[in-house]
């Protein structure tokens, strides 16, 4: 096939992009990060769309009527009234990629699969550049409240401090609290969390067992809930920590065979997920994610937006396409989710 005239290369990208065929392949080495675990755990699975507006509310009861007695006969009654509902608000946050191409480039002359295998590099250098930033904000936060750009990460929803148990509070630089519920008023809004010293049965592996009840609520009446998706738990920490928990599964199996790899960890029917960009982290975290209630929200109709190829001003062969996407990370129970850390 012979090269397209300029008038066609735009309409060729164009479906090139909708169905990327594979012609080609190449190695890809844009990314020093083994995995993407939070975008794969969140952005690929756990989407959550919400219609309309570009707040997201969830309410919760923080505490009961306190109504309840013992009575005696022809006891006059009494009354017991109080507001007993809070509001969390998530403001939409936007996010944007994009690639470009000249129209005299020489895949655009040569035609046919070069023209494919060119778009599939160009598509996919944006993609990697997408992924590795939601992969930094996903796990992150925001630095505080004054920062309306970036969006919300594990670290907005489940904060850290050094005594074990709900205590969980408000992330650094947002002194009303994760969308707008401030720990210090409503107590019930805090994630499990603690330090450890040791990856051993006696020291994290401990801690996790009590997590993992501690954190297990159901409540005595039934009503609809707020659920985000029908992925259960997760479970995620850094090499180090993981290769640790490997050995001491390796210390209580005699079974493990010929394989000096051992066997995957799980806990409690849970795999143990190894997350690279927790390498970076030197308190050695564990997450231990409810992912019914930790979601990825996106308003409907922007999941995901690719723009047709338009001309970068001022300079009129050069065309750009953009991608598009409005979310943030929204939790509706903090009180599931711990970490752990050194």
């Amino acid at each position: 096939m012979s090269g397209l005239a300029y008038s066609q290369i735009d309409d060729a990208v164009l479906l090139t992009q909708q169905t990327l065929v594979k012609r080609g392949a190449f190695v890809d080495m844009q990314t020093d990060l083994q995995n993407h675990v939070a975008v794969r755990e969140m952005w690929m699975k756990q989407k959550k769309k919400f219609a309309g507006g570009d707040v997201w509310e969830t309410e919760f009861q923080m505490d009961h009527n306190h109504s309840a007695k013992p009575v005696g006969l022809y006891e006059n009654d009494s009354s017991a009234f109080g507001d007993t509902m809070v509001k969390s608000e998530v403001p939409a946050r936007h996010v944007n990629a994009h690639y470009v191409y000249d129209q005299r480039e020489k895949a655009f002359q040569r035609g046919g699969t070069a023209i494919v295998d060119y778009v599939k590099t160009k598509f996919t250098a944006m993609q990697v550049s997408l992924w590795e930033m939601l992969e930094d904000q996903l796990w992150g936060k925001p630095v505080d409240s004054t920062d309306l750009i970036t969006p919300y990460g594990i670290a907005y929803w489940v904060t850290r401090a050094a005594t074990v148990g709900f205590n969980g509070g408000n992330p650094s630089g947002f002194t009303a609290g994760r969308g707008g519920i401030d720990t210090g008023t409503h107590a019930r809004y805090a994630n499990y969390t603690g330090q450890y010293a040791d990856v051993s049965k006696t020291d994290l592996v401990r801690k996790m067992r009590t997590a993992a009840k501690k954190t297990k609520f159901v409540s005595p009446t039934s009503h609809a809930k707020p659920d985000l998706g029908k992925m259960g738990n997760g479970i995620y920490a850094n090499e180090a920590t993981v290769s640790l928990l490997e050995e001491v599964l390796e210390a209580n199996n005699m079974n493990l065979g010929n394989d000096l790899s051992g066997s995957r960890v799980l806990f409690k029917g849970t795999p143990i997920t190894y997350a690279p960009f927790l390498d970076n982290d030197s308190t050695d975290p564990i997450y231990m994610l409810d992912w019914t209630t930790l979601a990825i929200g996106v308003m409907a109709g922007w999941e995901q937006n690719f723009t047709d190829p338009y001309m970068v001003p001022d300079k009129h062969l050069v065309r750009r396409v953009d991608f598009d996407a409005t979310l943030n990370m929204i939790c509706t129970d903090p009180r599931k989710q711990t970490v752990f850390y050194k």
